[in-house]
């Protein structure tokens, strides 16, 4: 597990270097009654994903399981598939790589190392779609974002995903020049990301998002300061957030 969150804090740390990333998300609900084989199922798909971001096909992936109490213990989804880019035109490319392509791929990815009969079971629930209740894919762009060391690893790593909706044009600047700043010395990790693109059943009103690892203790205080009191007061005002998943790091290359 360790070598999984090293792997991952890594990557975050890297992109975060970057002006601007890409990334999809998909909200996974499952079929009932495949909740203990999924991970498994994933795993073997995380091959395919190494060998993908060891030839520049995509630049991180990641899995994160979603807590039952969620969004006041009515979360959307099971879990959350995070695919990272570093440039839309690697994005453009690995997103325009047919199912096909991608069942021969990961046969390759596993040739050597996993029993065929293994390899042929995991191909056709894929193509069954053993697993996927449904699927709500998202396409990001990062805004901003911010990422502070110190994380503690040995006790995993949760995050925390918002779903907002902009009300008015102001809202991305409150977020990048008041918000972004306020949260230095509480967070590990944060980021704003637009969403550019999405599937057709995805969530329709949300506009953006927020992903963030908390640091331990860490509890919002309100301002005392009157400057700080307006700037909260109508940056809060400037969006409205549709729903809250926390999520543990299950896995990730």
């Amino acid at each position: 597990m360790n070598k999984i969150i090293y792997t991952f804090l890594a990557l975050i740390f890297s992109v975060s270097l970057n002006a601007q990333f890409y990334w999809t998300h998909e909200a996974i609900t499952l079929n009932e009654g495949t909740e203990d084989d999924y991970e498994q199922f994933e795993a073997f798909w995380g091959v395919a994903k190494e060998k993908a971001i060891s030839e520049g096909i995509q630049g991180g992936w990641s899995i994160w399981k979603v807590n039952p109490s969620s969004n006041d213990n009515d979360p959307w989804a099971d879990y959350i598939i995070i695919n990272l880019y570093e440039s839309k035109e690697q994005m453009d490319a690995a997103l325009s790589k047919s199912g096909d392509w991608w069942m021969e791929y990961i046969q390759d990815a596993h040739k050597g190392k996993t029993k065929r009969s293994v390899i042929r079971k995991y191909v056709k629930e894929t193509l069954d779609g053993k697993y996927r209740a449904s699927t709500r894919s998202y396409t990001m762009k990062n805004i901003s974002n911010l990422s502070e060391e110190g994380l503690d690893i040995e006790g995993g790593v949760t995050a925390a995903y918002l779903g907002i909706e902009e009300l008015n044009e102001d809202y991305v600047d409150f977020e990048k020049e008041y918000f972004r700043e306020a949260h230095k010395g509480n967070k590990y990790w944060w980021d704003l990301s637009e969403i550019i693109d999405r599937s057709e059943n995805a969530y329709k009103p949300i506009t953006h998002s927020i992903f963030e690892i908390n640091k331990e203790g860490y509890q919002p205080e309100s301002p005392e300061l009157f400057t700080d009191k307006m700037m909260v007061k109508y940056g809060m005002a400037s969006r409205k957030v549709h729903g809250w998943l926390q999520l543990e790091l299950v896995m990730a290359k």
